[in-house]
């Protein structure tokens, strides 16, 4: 009799399932996260898959066994490989995409539900993904040789897609590792090189700090390094800041700006004239602009130079003047020039006084119109950037 009810106690088991084993069974499934994904090959994806299952009476239920599949075979791994569902009924698994480029379908196999749970997903080559980041946000990544390597020149890339709203906007984009000597390369989405920074301060402090003025869009961050083949990990961050200059450190500036800010006796010393005080801004420049910069104030007597820098690290960079004014006509102190671009490269528009020991607030204008005959920006994002042949990384 023993023996006969122990049987009828492990058949009663089975057929109603163990509340704590694999035979629990889900009705359906809702809360879908993670779908519609871009990952490089051999990378994680940015975010994780999760759903919750829901049991007859359409509340979240637990220890449902969900296994993961990816078609094609073997284009992808999981982390676990069968999820269980917690208490909220949340069943996650962490992915990361196999080595080859191409579309991907991922199911989630959940007992009780006759369809299973299908995310899709395009893994891209890595010099063709960026992963986005926003800002107030900090990234821990690892450059390995599984990242793009440009060109095949040995600089190991991971682009970073950012977003930022119309108008007029002010960031701080900064990448530090105690493994090599970092590098920042901008982007516009569409093409176009932005800026660059390669250290805090030259041979110095070899993290990298570019702050930057210029109008809202889809930027790409490529954080890379100063020397080929450098590997290891890093923090990348991007922060507001106020829409001002750094005195003797460069803030690059876009086309379309207008900035308020104050010669200070913080700011650069004019060797050229006792007491007198200057700011930088840097911008890319392609031959054929017409570039247009005016400084006006009422508390100085305003003063602008273009220079075109001639050395992109070193211990110092180098400058050669192009164009200066002083007053832009006759009883009228504010500085205007205006250039044609001749060559293609960063250049160094400097702010200052043309009377020795001047302090006081300035305003700053700059347009640069491309010429005619440039190309319109197209392509999808992330297709067309490339470094422009002048950039050199000559630091040592």
């Amino acid at each position: 009799m023993k023996a006969l009810a122990l049987v009828c106690l492990i058949v009663a088991v089975v057929a109603c399932g163990d509340s704590t084993g694999p035979s629990v069974r889900a009705a359906s499934v809702t809360g879908f996260v993670g779908d519609s994904q871009l990952a490089p090959t051999g990378g994680a994806f940015q975010y994780p898959l999760s759903f919750v299952t829901l049991g007859s009476d359409g509340q979240p239920i637990q220890n449902v066994h969900v296994s993961w599949t990816v078609t094609p075979v073997g284009a992808a791994t999981f982390n676990p490989q069968t999820s269980i569902s917690d208490a909220n009924g949340q069943v996650t698994t962490a992915v990361t995409a196999g080595p080859t480029a191409q579309e991907i379908s991922i199911q989630a196999n959940v007992p009780g539900v006759s369809s299973p749970v299908v995310f899709s997903a395009l893994v891209l080559a890595p010099c063709a993904y960026a992963r986005g980041v926003n800002v107030d946000e900090t990234v821990n990544g690892v450059l390995s040789s599984a990242d793009c390597n440009y060109q095949g020149q040995g600089w190991f890339y991971d682009f970073y897609a950012l977003g930022l709203p119309t108008g007029q906007q002010s960031i701080r984009i900064t990448m530090q590792s105690t493994a090599f000597d970092t590098w920042i390369d901008l982007f516009r989405a569409d093409g176009p090189y932005v800026g660059f920074d390669d250290d805090v301060v030259l041979t110095q402090i070899q993290n990298s700090q570019l702050d930057i003025i210029f109008p809202g869009d889809v930027y790409l961050i490529g954080a890379n390094s100063y020397n080929q083949g450098a590997m290891g990990g890093y923090q990348l961050k991007v922060v507001n800041r106020p829409a001002a200059m750094n005195g003797c450190r460069e803030v690059w500036v876009a086309s379309g700006v207008s900035v308020a800010d104050s010669l200070t006796a913080a700011d650069c010393a004019d060797t050229s004239l006792t007491a007198s005080r200057f700011d930088v801004a840097r911008v890319i420049l392609t031959a054929g602009t017409t570039v247009a910069i005016a400084e006006r104030s009422g508390a100085i007597d305003p003063k602008v130079a273009l220079y075109r820098v001639t050395g992109t690290s070193g211990t110092g960079y180098t400058r050669e003047l192009v164009a200066s004014n002083d007053d832009s006509a006759a009883g009228n102190s504010n500085a205007f020039l205006a250039d044609s671009i001749t060559v293609s490269a960063p250049y160094d528009i400097v702010f200052g006084a043309s009377t020795a020991g001047q302090t006081g607030a300035y305003t700053f204008d700059l347009t640069a119109v491309p010429p005619a005959s440039a190309p319109a920006p197209g392509g999808r994002v992330l297709s067309a950037r490339a470094l422009p042949s002048w950039l050199k990384r000559s630091k040592h």
